[in-house]
């Protein structure tokens, strides 16, 4: 813009002079167009400058659009004024932010809207994990002569999650179940002993007590049918996350949460996930494996890169067979509190940097961001 000015400028000087130095009807009118022509211009461009809309829009299948890390997503710009008469040129940024590890990306864009829409495609990957927006900032629309700019409205904008890689390490379990009686959950496997949770209905075997017999199905069905009561179960492992480092350290946690919530999920191994959303500790329960993938997004969508507070962990479930702790660097007081509530269960401390002395009744297990399949190889959950 600067330079259209300075051009007018030069233009505006050199018909002055020329109005001075040959008076007459031609100077004269070469001169008064000369002043006339920006008022002319922001005329005919202004309809156009004032209607112009911008839109910005994911190219996917269904709302909310999903990508892996470093696979591109199409983004849309889409731009139209209501005017028959043409305006300048348009000029805005779109800004792509990752609010989960607080990467910004800026590009500039310029195009010629006009009453057509015109489209303009936009490739966007992330290096890193995390709920990523796409917004349009900035934007400005000149006059033909791109003397005058004016700020443009732009609607709304979009959001991709870029979810966490999901490694093959070699891990295990361990052989011993996970502690029962304890839990608010029933297992889909094995019947129990608790007579409020139906199970299954089967026929009477030998040995059976009669006062399971549902007396009423079995004169329906003409056959002696048992009530099997279910098991309670507690969470076998209980993921606590602790998302205070950088942007690096958060993506390699997230990545291994997502690498040991798949593994559980093909074993169907109950599990919860605890993290800190910036006001009380949430926890998100994982029965099957669409569950799993619910609560990595909704970690990304709500996490909060605030140190996770020791006076939360009142708020966690009792009854975990093995606590995980992922943290950048493990906090001694958080330690200190796991240990007091969770007496008899595992602890493990999965971190990303070096620790300055082993922490206490827990067993440590560094993880380096880039070699997450190798330092995780041989983890027993």
């Amino acid at each position: 813009m600067w330079k259209n000015r300075l051009c007018y400028l030069i233009i505006l000087l050199c018909t002055t002079a020329f109005f001075i130095c040959f008076n007459g009807y031609l100077s004269l009118y070469t001169f008064a167009f000369s002043l006339a022509l920006p008022v002319i211009s922001l005329l005919v461009s202004l309809p156009g400058m004032l209607t112009l809309r911008l839109s910005v829009e994911v190219l996917g299948p269904e709302e909310g659009v999903r990508v892996e890390k470093q696979t591109p997503a199409a983004l849309r710009v889409t731009a139209y004024t209501r005017s028959f008469l043409p305006s300048g040129r348009a000029r805005a940024v779109l800004l792509v932010e990752n609010a989960f590890v607080g990467d910004a990306e800026r590009e500039r864009l310029e195009f010629t809207p006009g009453r057509k829409p015109i489209t303009l495609a936009h490739n966007m990957s992330s290096a890193f994990c995390g709920l990523v927006n796409c917004r349009l900032r900035k934007v400005w629309i000149c006059d033909l002569l791109g003397l005058v700019s004016l700020p443009a409205r732009s609607s709304g904008g979009c959001q991709i999650v870029v979810l966490p890689n999901i490694y093959s390490p070699s891990l295990g379990l361990e052989p011993e179940p996970a502690a029962e009686g304890e839990g608010e959950r029933y297992s889909q496997q094995d019947p129990g002993s608790d007579p409020t949770e139906l199970f299954q209905l089967r026929e009477y075997r030998p040995g059976d007590r009669l006062n399971r017999i549902d007396w009423k199905l079995s004169q329906k069905a003409r056959a002696l049918l048992v009530r099997e009561g279910s098991l309670p179960i507690s969470d076998r492992v209980l993921f606590l996350l602790d998302l205070s480092g950088d942007g690096r350290e958060a993506d390699a946690c997230m990545d291994v949460l997502a690498t040991l919530e798949d593994f559980l999920a093909a074993w169907e191994a109950f599990h919860s996930v605890a993290f800190w959303n910036g006001e009380a500790l949430e926890l998100l329960p994982v029965a099957e494996p669409m569950e799993a993938r619910a609560a990595l997004e909704t970690v990304l969508c709500r996490g909060s890169r605030d140190p996770l507070p020791g006076e939360a962990f009142g708020e966690l479930p009792a009854g975990a067979a093995h606590i995980v702790y992922i943290c950048p660097s493990p906090d001694p007081a958080a330690l200190g509190e796991l240990r007091h509530k969770y007496p008899l269960s595992r602890l493990t401390v999965l971190h990303t940097r070096p620790l300055q002395a082993l922490p206490e009744g827990a067993a440590p297990l560094r993880i380096r961001p880039g070699s997450i399949p190798e330092d995780l190889s041989g983890f027993l959950l």
